[in-house]
């Protein structure tokens, strides 16, 4: 009985630390800058995926799509990213009208569970 309270008081112990260390490592991120700028063009997700289609063959085809709904996303540094704001929330408005275009943003690619993310530098917290 005794070695099992010990068992599970160590469990617990280590489910709180690492509640703990992640949430240290979450504020972290959020509080240091370690964007940069990057030339990303603004393709839409289901021609890139589905054909390989972008760049500039591809500009008013992806305008389109794009203004008409279709899902967007950032091509930089080889990587298809979701640009979001330092909160994780969407930023699809930013750049609806500028399908298929090369854009420079201020940001860090962050890479999660093979999804990757570009947080946008310039777009820190509403007060």
């Amino acid at each position: 009985m005794k070695k099992a309270f010990v068992f599970g008081l160590g469990l617990a112990f280590l489910a709180v630390t690492g509640l703990v260390q992640a949430d240290e490592m979450k504020d972290k991120h959020l509080k240091e800058d370690h964007s940069k700028i990057l030339e990303c063009e603004v393709v839409d997700v289901a021609c890139y995926l589905g054909k390989g289609a972008h760049g500039p063959d591809h500009t008013a085809c992806a305008a389109k799509c794009i203004s008409e709904g279709g899902m967007l996303a950032l091509l930089c540094e080889g990587k298809l990213c979701v640009p979001v704001t330092p909160e994780f929330h969407q930023v699809r408005t930013r750049f609806v009208s500028k399908g298929g275009e090369k854009v420079k943003v201020r940001g860090n690619i962050v890479d999660k569970d093979g999804t990757h993310f570009l947080i946008l530098a310039d777009m820190g917290k509403k007060k």
